[in-house]
């Protein structure tokens, strides 16, 4: 998978492996994409004010071992969108997750999903992890100030390109009748780690930009009817579920280390399988 967006997998194929030094992985030479350890750790009681001793487990790179994966929609639809993350925990490059966005199913949510990653409104944003339950991102108004540059072109300038945006982040779709999209369709359950579902807060057809990730012991019956599901994980599984061993027990999101979408972007649109940026 490079850098560039552009998938190097076969159709049809997918990987749940992401380490850094693999093919598309940053190099020496790639000066803004070294290592820079996090000093804003986002959980009270954090690595911070603990005894030393967890202080260092948790200053130290995230480990990401292989692990045993199938999308749970089974193999990409070579005809569906892949959009992805490059992903970094406590200032650490971790590597690339990427999504297949459910075209053929949920159209709508989908290409709300490929527009804000084509648009890089995910960079910079962060993670929530709620152990045994979900991951959850994509509050595009919320950013890791360490990495965020809006002067850079890989970063989406909300402030100044979207002054009124509503706090949490808002659907490519907002108009008068406010930032939100009406849910689309409840035909995938979440039954499986992996699936890629819209957040709300807790109120029906209030589809923003936020999004939520299975994880595995999900309770499909916390989600299935009221949140709309569109897509999967297909590739780097492995960085995704280590992820869940930095959330707070108390399941209010917070993390030990700080969680951070460093860059996005379209691996291809979908029918015409073109690569994207």
């Amino acid at each position: 998978m490079a850098r560039d967006g552009k998938s190097d997998m076969k159709e049809g194929s997918y990987s749940n492996e992401s380490t850094e030094g693999a093919a598309g992985a940053p190099t020496a030479e790639e000066g803004r994409y070294k290592s820079i350890p996090s000093i804003l750790p986002l959980a009270p009681g954090g690595v911070y004010a603990v005894k030393w001793e967890t202080r260092e487990k948790w200053a130290a790179p995230l480990q990401t071992p292989p692990v045993e994966y199938s999308p749970p929609l089974g193999p990409p639809n070579p005809e569906n969108p892949l959009c992805y993350f490059e992903v970094r925990a406590g200032g650490y490059y971790l590597g690339r997750v990427v999504f297949e966005l459910k075209a053929d199913a949920c159209p709508v949510t989908a290409e709300n999903f490929v527009k804000l990653c084509e648009f890089k409104c995910y960079a910079a944003s962060m993670f929530l992890v709620y152990p045994g339950n979900w991951l959850r991102g994509g509050d595009f108004t919320d950013l890791d100030e360490v990495l965020y540059d809006p002067n850079d072109p890989e970063y989406f300038d909300f402030a100044t390109l979207l002054p009124g945006a509503a706090r949490g982040g808002q659907s490519i779709y907002v108009s008068d009748a406010g930032p939100y999209f009406a849910d689309e369709s409840f035909a995938i359950s979440h039954d499986k780690p992996g699936i890629l579902t819209m957040y709300n807060p807790g109120a029906p057809n209030c589809n923003g930009s936020q999004f939520m990730i299975t994880l595995p012991n999900c309770k499909p019956t916390a989600l299935d009817g009221t949140h709309v599901a569109f897509g999967q994980v297909v590739e780097g599984w492995n960085i995704l579920s280590a992820l869940e061993q930095l959330g707070d027990a108390r399941q209010e999101g917070e993390t030990f280390q700080r969680i951070t979408v460093e860059t996005c972007g379209v691996v291809r649109y979908g029918k015409s399988g073109e690569g994207g940026v």
